[in-house]
């Protein structure tokens, strides 16, 4: 585990919930997806129309992108989650779009939705169908595109003005969510992980962690902030991921801190240098959401 992160992977590290929508190269830059040549249709369901619909929003992560470009939506935190309800017998309709922004997903131009943008197509699923019983959406990764360079530097004012466009921009979606989808249905927001973490074990320098590190908390506070202002429930990922556990554990036989070994167990960070979820921490995200999908009354 010495080889360094390239300039390409470490840009994608900054997108937490997503992907690069515009690697320039692949051959170049491997674990940076593009934008829509791996996504198959995101209004299609997974499972043929029965039970409740539990409809799933947000880019790469909700898609299940692997490494490689493939998305595994079957085996995604969104489908993971549903058959962990017991009893709701959910039906997912994941729309998400690997790559989307906050500002994409208003706008549309990523991913082909009949009804024009992501955010659109979950509005009209929600005014056409009565059978919606959970919401979910994971988003604003990709708003940071760009602000890391070479050797995990960190842009300042780009972070900066990244998190003010989710300020701006996650209130207003969520406010429209809820809007359309009633007060009946929960709308769950999922928060961050950090696979900055794994910097240091990746090789990678303190002040280079630390620049990104503020940068993530940024980011995660925004979307907590934008869940609260709105009525959704923000489903946080900091025990989850072991974030703040620095108790010493071993990995691949070196002394480092729990909540590195969890952030390169449950991404492919340490492996692939691809800041998504593993099979099992898809699985843990999963557990996440559907831990908060019961406590607001979804299955159980």
């Amino acid at each position: 585990m010495t080889r360094l992160l390239t300039a390409s992977a470490a840009v994608a590290a900054l997108l937490l919930a997503g992907c690069s929508g515009e690697a320039e190269d692949d051959s170049a830059a491997p674990s940076t997806p593009t934008t829509t040549a791996a996504s198959p249709s995101p209004s299609a369901t997974e499972t043929e129309a029965g039970g409740p619909t539990y409809l799933a929003l947000g880019d790469s992560l909700a898609a299940g992108y692997q490494p490689g470009g493939t998305e595994l939506r079957d085996s995604a935190y969104p489908a993971l989650a549903a058959n962990l309800l017991d009893g709701a017998d959910l039906e997912v309709e994941n729309l998400s779009c690997s790559g989307e922004s906050t500002q994409t997903l208003l706008d549309g131009g990523l991913c082909d939705y009949e009804a024009g943008s992501q955010l659109e197509q979950a509005e009209r699923l929600l005014r056409e169908r009565d059978d919606v019983a959970l919401v979910t959406i994971d988003i604003g990764g990709n708003d940071l595109l760009g602000c890391v360079g070479p050797e995990l530097s960190v842009d300042g004012p780009c972070v900066t003005d990244g998190v003010a466009t989710v300020e701006e921009n996650l209130p207003a979606i969520l406010e429209r969510l809820s809007a359309a989808a009633g007060p009946g249905v929960p709308v769950l927001v999922v928060g961050y992980y950090n696979p900055f973490l794994a910097a240091g074990y990746l090789g990678e320098g303190a002040a280079q962690l630390d620049a990104a590190t503020e940068g993530f908390d940024a980011l995660d506070a925004a979307v907590e902030a934008a869940a609260g202002g709105s009525g959704a429930r923000y489903v946080p990922l900091a025990d989850a991921f072991a974030l703040d556990d620095e108790t010493p554990t071993q990995l691949g036989g070196q002394e480092v801190p729990t909540n590195v070994a969890q952030v390169c167990t449950l991404t492919f960070i340490c492996s692939d240098r691809d800041i998504h979820l593993t099979g099992e921490g898809a699985a843990v995200v999963a557990g996440e959401v559907a831990t908060a999908a019961e406590a607001a009354g979804v299955g159980g």
